[in-house]
């Protein structure tokens, strides 16, 4: 698993399904971190320092467009932390397109989010 670190926020990684594998490990880093950069936590009690990951999955089309809205795998049993995550992801949209030696046109991509203030 790859992960960022955003302050305030807590840990972003890939899930353990990630499509891309060692040789594109450097790819998986770019929308890793593009993901954090987005992660608003602002909304979420500051009085809630930790919390269950929050899953979340979505698809990419090969030229880094999202397809359709983020979905929540596993629920952290808060509900704006959840709706946070997904948030991130779709202000993340469009991503980096998917490198040519990834051969699908389309990448299923999971990413864990854990609040750690």
């Amino acid at each position: 698993m790859y992960g960022a670190t955003k302050s305030g926020s807590g840990n972003l990684g890939m899930g353990t399904s990630t499509p891309f594998g060692e040789q594109l490990g450097w790819y998986a880093n770019q929308l890793q971190d593009k993901v954090a950069q987005h992660w608003r936590t602002d909304d979420i009690s500051p009085q809630i320092r930790t919390a269950p990951q929050v899953i979340i999955t979505f698809t990419i089309r090969r030229d880094g467009s999202l397809v359709g809205l983020p979905q929540i795998k596993q629920s952290s049993g808060l509900q704006q932390l959840d709706r946070s995550a997904q948030r991130a992801v779709v202000e993340s949209n469009p991503f980096p397109p998917i490198p040519p030696q990834f051969l699908k046109n389309q990448a299923d991509i999971e990413l864990t989010f854990e609040l750690r203030r």
